[in-house]
């Protein structure tokens, strides 16, 4: 009987792990030339028209003229972005809000009771880009401002949609207070005093029992500031997602607070109270002018939009030199197509 021996290779068996695949295709597509001039156009495809894109979004034309009204210089690019604001650590915030003020001279306290936060309601909203209730971030309180100027020093005592109560002061510093949403059956009372440089904030249930959230030193605060009731909401915004491709939805929301049992110590001099809508965004969306406040019987209804707080990068913030990743991904299935059309076919 013969006995066939198998064969076996002299090459000793090597590993045949990821790596060693990796390795292989890498081998594979650097050695045909068609490989890599299509992921060169791919490359140069996806990149140019994210470029385009974002080129294209920095030269929107602004102040064109209303049919029918005057003639209005034209704007491109930066000349359409809001002015860079900059609070007093120098950081760029937001200072857009409904504000009805009195000065304050020197020292003094104001109290109020919030008994009601709420948005807009659900129903047609005339054509603009509104969105119907709160955001978390929406707010209403008091405040003391060093001046009406855009990024000046402040303190805050708010009821907020989401958050509770907060004191927050100077745009980036934020302490909780009561938690909880603000309602009729469950009111907020807030309160600010000053004492020279010096702002400190309280809230309670009942008016009677009163806790200390914060105490905040405003270096430079003028003999006369203003203070007084306030209500902003910021814009709201959702993210969409698909194949290759995203975006961002923008939605502006108002805040409409009640306040009753306002009450004031110290030097006031003005006798009646004004209101004024503070920075570019706090008169809601373009167009609106829903903005504003109504006193009756000891009673204040304030409605205002946009924000107290710092100007973080982020979607819509491109005044602080953000784009939105989608723009430059933009062109991700062109380039997807041009590897299809350029690669050749693999045997």
């Amino acid at each position: 009987m013969t006995t066939i021996t198998p064969y076996r290779s002299p090459v000793q068996d090597g590993r045949d792990g990821f790596p060693q695949l990796l390795h292989a295709e890498w081998t594979k597509l650097r050695t045909v030339r068609g490989w890599v001039i299509a992921m060169i156009v791919a490359i140069l495809v996806t990149a140019g028209l994210g470029l385009f894109f974002v080129a294209a979004s920095g030269n929107t034309s602004c102040g064109a003229s209303t049919s029918g009204g005057p003639a209005q210089q034209v704007q491109h690019g930066a000349a359409c972005q809001p002015a860079l604001r900059l609070g007093p650590g120098g950081e760029p915030v937001t200072d857009d809000f409904y504000f009805v003020r009195q000065p304050l001279a020197g020292n003094g306290s104001i109290t109020v009771r919030v008994t009601s936060l709420a948005g807009l309601p659900n129903g047609p909203l005339q054509g603009l880009d509104m969105q119907s209730g709160l955001v978390p971030w929406s707010k209403a309180g008091i405040i003391i401002k060093q001046d009406l100027s855009q990024g000046s020093a402040y303190a805050a005592m708010m009821v907020t949609a989401g958050n509770g109560v907060r004191m927050q002061w100077n745009y980036t510093s934020d302490t909780p207070g009561l938690s909880g949403a603000v309602s009729a059956a469950s009111p907020r009372w807030l309160r600010l005093t000053r004492e020279g440089d010096t702002i400190t904030g309280y809230d309670s249930t009942d008016g009677a029992h009163w806790t200390r959230v914060g105490a905040v030193h405003l270096a430079g605060l003028p003999s006369a500031v203003q203070a007084g009731l306030f209500a902003a909401s910021p814009r709201s915004v959702a993210a969409s997602t698909g194949f290759a491709s995203g975006g961002f939805h923008f939605g502006n929301t108002e805040a409409t607070a009640v306040f009753d049992h306002v009450s004031r110590s110290g030097a006031w001099p003005a006798s009646t109270w004004a209101g004024g809508a503070e920075g570019a965004g706090s008169g809601g969306a373009e167009g609106a002018d829903s903005s504003g406040y109504h006193q009756a019987a000891g009673q204040f209804t304030v409605t205002g939009a946009g924000d107290i707080a710092p100007a973080i990068p982020g979607p819509g913030n491109s005044a602080v030199g953000h784009q939105p990743i989608g723009f430059f991904l933009v062109g991700t299935v062109a380039g997807l197509i041009a590897v299809i059309a350029a690669a050749p076919p693999r045997s």
